[in-house]
């Protein structure tokens, strides 16, 4: 074992130490790399001498954190691992520290830096990582449905192979167990086994148990994934060989349990793992190594204490490095300014159409003037099952607006790609909806029946104005007779200039009186639309933007997006007051052309300029010079504070003096409610 074992890439990045100390740093370094995995507690031992003879080198401390993870000192991890990334910028390290957090039983910290502004900017590989840590804290923190919608951001297409692959179906197998959906997870445990051509992970072991009538899941989660005892895992230098080479964090937060999704390989990053040259299979150290505990008397260099980091880590649109949690004089500040509106805040555009860019046949107000400006990309995004993406572009480039059909993305797309999910290539669906749903149903390989007599093996409902009754009829005999039943949306109405029309939720409510039955459903608020339109916009921080809180709104919080919601639609601003907490917005304006009003001027948080005094059901609004963009976002945060005794029907709102009677006016709010 020499020091020239080690890749020259790495023996450079030493040359900053002399050269006795530089021999001796390498050969440990050697050492953590060979018993890493078969001895993590000595490859610990390793690594802390060489960050005693070597701490100012930026691998030294990326070797110490990632060895102080494999053995589960996790608050060691955090700390190197912060200060391995502040010496070399390398944010592939993020997963890492977001999993030491889970280890800590901080699964809100890792959820923070997964979803600050450096977490989202990851891509490939590291993006994977991220995301399967992210959802490890949502089971942490008893939320397998929201780790549901994370992974399925991925490509979770089955028939690849190899360990990435092999982890991520297995994350979701173990999303979809905590979520109550065995049946489901035993078929990803199956994709996750063939994926694993590399035997990463126990997705056979987890086969077998789920095998076993008796075998209990939720037990099941109090055990390290290679089914040892989590608090055993690394405390007696055993092998360490966690699900999809990974560790489930031994410590997690009082009774929250540790789910089985716990990702972030202590390789994820160019570690000194990678740079080793050929080495041999381990050998004990040569005699002439020092022994650990004399290192730093034998060097003398003084032995460092590690920096523990106990900054908060911030939400997202933090700096980098107020993701890294920290807060040395010594890192410099990234020097842009903070983003001064809203729509510079993000990355793309997910728009909603009807009530939102047009009303029926005409542009809602400054729509086209606020989106022919934006620099950003922009997806329409639509729960209107009854056209298809180039005659929805067509009736946008008429209205005056610019868009392509790869730019609409429809509930009809979203419909058919649940069928095709749900189904064996081949089988029949009886299509209630347009010609355009029937050929989008068509282009997944599904074939079209048109009458329940055809014994479709899935009905597929979506808007049409040419549905009665005969049609709602053979929908309702098809699915008593057992057909899978997936619904393109349920919004209740349907904007247009004449007012509010029958939506298709309505429809779909009627069959579902009749048959007893509950469908799948593509359209917003589920999260199948949303996650089509995220992979299709390309980038990780999109803002949703809608005019209804119970589709457009509450879709972005089942997807973890920000949103805004506009004042052109369905929903009003006595609607916002009264909307329950998985149906608030993160902003409120007039119209599209708020998008370009400053972020912190729209955010709905109580704003300087407006008092709001609450006394039983009624609400008095006090101007103190704030701008009218500000009133309805403060009124909302009050509201929204003052808990769930306030009866919205008995609700009045008011003002104190002229000015906020007249901008409480121009809201649609009278005294009485």
């Amino acid at each position: 074992m020499a020091a020239s074992d080690l890749d020259a890439s790495v023996r450079r990045d030493l040359l900053s130490l002399d050269k006795a100390n530089a021999e001796s740093v390498a050969r440990h370094l050697v050492m953590v790399t060979r018993l890493l995995e078969e001895a993590p507690v000595l490859a610990l031992e390793h690594a802390r001498a060489a960050r005693r003879r070597g701490g100012r080198v930026g691998l030294v401390r990326e070797t110490a954190g990632i060895a102080a993870y494999n053995a589960g000192e996790w608050q060691e991890a955090v700390s190197e691992l912060r200060t391995a990334k502040r010496i070399t910028g390398n944010s592939a390290l993020l997963p890492l520290i977001a999993d030491a957090e889970r280890g800590l039983g901080r699964a809100d910290r890792a959820i923070e830096i997964a979803r600050s502004e450096e977490g989202r900017s990851l891509t490939g590989e590291e993006a994977t990582e991220m995301r399967i840590v992210e959802a490890g804290a949502r089971m942490d923190l008893g939320e397998p449905e929201k780790a549901l919608v994370t992974l399925q951001l991925e490509n979770l297409s089955v028939g690849q192979a190899g360990t990435g692959p092999a982890r991520l179906f297995y994350a979701y197998a173990s999303a979809l167990l905590a979520a109550g959906r065995r049946d489901d997870a035993v078929t990803w445990f199956m994709n996750a086994s063939a994926a694993d051509v590399d035997d990463v992970t126990d997705a056979e072991m987890r086969l077998v148990e789920l095998a076993d009538p008796d075998f209990d899941p939720d037990l099941g989660y109090q055990e390290g994934v290679d089914g040892s005892s989590a608090a055993d895992d690394g405390a007696d230098g055993d092998p360490v060989t966690a699900d999809a080479d990974r560790r489930v964090p031994h410590n997690p937060a009082p009774e929250t349990p540790a789910g089985d999704v716990a990702p972030a390989a202590p390789a994820a990053g160019p570690s000194v793992r990678e740079q080793v040259a050929e080495v041999p299979a381990a050998d004990p150290p040569v005699a002439e190594e020092p022994p650990l505990a004399a290192v730093s008397a034998t060097t003398g260099v003084a032995e460092s204490s590690p920096v523990v980091a106990d900054t908060e880590v911030v939400p997202v649109g933090g700096s980098a490095a107020q993701v890294d949690g920290d807060e040395s004089p010594e890192e410099p500040e990234s020097g842009e300014p903070a983003p001064e509106t809203v729509m510079a805040s993000y990355d793309a555009l997910l728009l909603d159409l009807d009530g939102t860019v047009f009303g029926g046949h005409a542009p809602i107000v400054g729509a086209r003037e606020t989106l022919a400006r934006a620099e950003i990309p922009q997806l329409f995004v639509t729960n209107n099952a009854s056209r298809r993406p180039a005659e929805v572009a067509e009736h946008l480039n008429e209205l005056g607006f610019e868009a392509g059909p790869e730019q609409v993305v429809t509930s009809a797309q979203s419909g058919a790609q649940l069928l095709a999910e749900h189904l064996e290539p081949g089988s029949r669906a009886l299509v209630i909806g347009s010609d355009g749903l029937a050929q989008e149903v068509r282009e997944v390989g599904i074939g079209v029946a048109r009458s329940a007599d055809d014994k479709p093996d899935a009905v597929i409902q979506g808007y049409s104005a040419h549905i009665g009754w005969a049609e709602l009829s053979e929908a309702a005999l098809a699915i008593r007779a057992g057909a899978l039943w997936v619904a393109t949306n349920i919004d209740a109405t349907l904007p247009s200039e004449r007012g509010l029309l029958v939506g298709n939720g309505s429809l779909v409510a009627a069959v579902a009186n009749a048959t007893g039955k509950t469908p799948l459903v593509a359209g917003k608020p589920a999260a199948p639309l949303m996650i089509d339109a995220i992979r299709r916009s390309g980038v990780n921080n999109p803002l949703v933007v809608g005019d209804r809180l119970d589709t457009d709104i509450e879709g972005a919080h089942t997807v973890g997006l920000d949103s805004v919601l506009v004042l052109t639609g369905v929903s009003t601003a006595r609607d916002l007051l009264a909307a329950p907490p998985e149906q608030r917005p993160t902003y409120v304006v007039a119209d599209l052309r708020g998008l370009y009003l400053p972020v912190d001027l729209v955010r709905i948080v109580a704003h300087e300029g407006w008092q709001i005094r609450i006394d039983g059901h009624a609400v008095t609004v006090v101007s103190a010079g704030g701008p009218v963009e500000s009133l309805l976002p403060s009124l909302a945060a009050a509201v929204w504070a003052s808990g769930e005794s306030i009866d919205h029907e008995e609700l009045t709102v008011s003002g104190a003096d002229g000015t906020a009677s007249e901008m409480l006016h121009r809201l649609g709010f009278g005294v009485v409610g």
